[in-house]
């Protein structure tokens, strides 16, 4: 009885020990690697970074792979490899229709309610800001904590207001050149602009041209939109994947661009947005049938130059927002400002945290920067909470 005791026992802590992948997903096409992609099964969830690199630990074996726009993935840690491919939902293009009719779309406001939290609700979020100097990063920050929301949507009834989101910081990490070589400093964004920039945005007015096309076996609706040819000074183009089940948005897809935007003056310092992108992907919660922002990316490109047009630089700026245990029960404490630039805020560094965590990870060329602006022989002044 003894050695059967012991083969059963061996067993099951060989069935619930954690495993880890480390891998990267690329577009089965063309080899892009793919960002913003979810790993994940019933207990534990990450994402991929830019790099389209993940690192997944779970305890269960199940993994499951997914991308709005892309077939689902279903495997397992044995059966994974290193790199993974997926493949882009096909389009059924015969069922593409132009119009300006907002019939489609008409369902998906009156599905508001039963689709979304327009009511308080808390969740934990992961935020990371990047900053590039013509081309090179020059700022990288990640700040994990919790968020206590008013709505998620606003609707006739409820305007936004500058308490509608309490922020409580759990943990920081932040590097950086204060300005550049022409004494120009960059303002982030505070929390308050950003997560009113990731709240779901309607592109479907009549400046726009509208595109249907079902996929999943017309089980979803990707609808593109642009601006109308007489629209002179924005260009604007996108699309939403529509869950045609409920009529929720899966997904949302903005890019802008400026043509001859007027510059604006500060100091001696002119500069003007060049162009805009947003992207988010809303997943539906099994417990409260309400769907959430799980990640979301906000980049924008501003061109800057002084009185003398003695130079001309550009920005590329993009934050990244990733979401969980959505409408917890846990308390949120404010200890942080909404309003204030977010690379301006200070809180300390845990190194034991930042070790071990694997929700978002950094690509190679951050690696690379932050070694790099540790240098004490750097020219640039440097601000970081960092510590080796």
């Amino acid at each position: 009885m003894k050695p059967s005791f012991f083969l059963f026992f061996l067993l099951s802590f060989i069935g619930f020990s954690q495993q880890t992948i480390d891998a990267v997903i690329v577009d089965g096409a063309d080899n892009v690697p793919l960002e913003f992609v979810g790993v994940y099964n019933s207990k534990d969830h990450t994402i991929s970074n830019e790099d389209g690199r993940f690192q997944f630990s779970s305890l269960l074996d199940s993994i499951t792979i997914y991308r709005v726009g892309y077939d689902k993935l279903s495997t397992t840690f044995q059966k994974v490899n290193d790199t993974i491919f997926l493949n882009k939902s096909v389009l059924e293009l015969n069922e593409v229709t132009v119009t300006n009719k907002k019939t489609l779309w008409q369902k998906v406001g009156d599905s508001i309610r039963s689709n979304y939290p327009i009511y308080p609700y808390k969740e934990k979020f992961l935020l990371r800001g990047v900053l590039r100097y013509n081309g090179e990063i020059t700022r990288i920050q990640d700040l994990q904590g919790k968020l206590e929301r008013r709505t998620l949507l606003y609707t006739k009834e409820i305007d936004p207001d500058k308490k509608d989101f309490k922020v409580e910081l759990t943990n920081m990490r932040k590097v950086g050149f204060v300005k550049d070589e022409n004494e120009v400093y960059f303002i982030f964004e505070t929390f308050y602009q950003l997560f009113m920039n990731f709240t779901p945005m309607n592109a479907t007015g009549d400046a726009f041209d509208l595109t249907e096309a079902t996929f999943n076996n017309g089980s979803k609706t990707y609808l593109s939109f642009q601006t109308n040819p007489e629209i002179e000074n924005e260009e604007v183009n996108g699309h939403y994947i529509i869950n045609n089940n409920d009529h929720a948005i899966e997904r949302i897809y903005m890019a802008i661009n400026n043509k001859d935007n007027p510059y604006k003056k500060d100091g001696n310092i002119r500069f003007r947005t060049v162009s805009v992108e947003k992207e988010m992907s809303l997943s539906k919660s099994s417990i409260t049938n309400k769907y959430y922002i799980a990640t979301a990316k906000y980049d924008v490109k501003v061109e800057v130059t002084d009185d003398k047009n003695s130079y001309t630089s550009f920005y590329d700026v993009s934050f990244i927002l990733t979401t969980s245990d959505h409408e917890g029960d846990f308390p949120v404490k404010k200890n942080v400002s909404t309003s204030k630039d977010l690379f301006k805020i200070k809180y300390p560094y845990d190194q034991r945290y930042w070790n071990a965590q694997n929700q978002l990870l950094l690509t190679e060329e951050m690696l690379n920067f932050i070694d790099k602006v540790q240098d004490p022989n750097n020219e640039f002044k440097v601000r970081s909470n960092i510590k080796n």
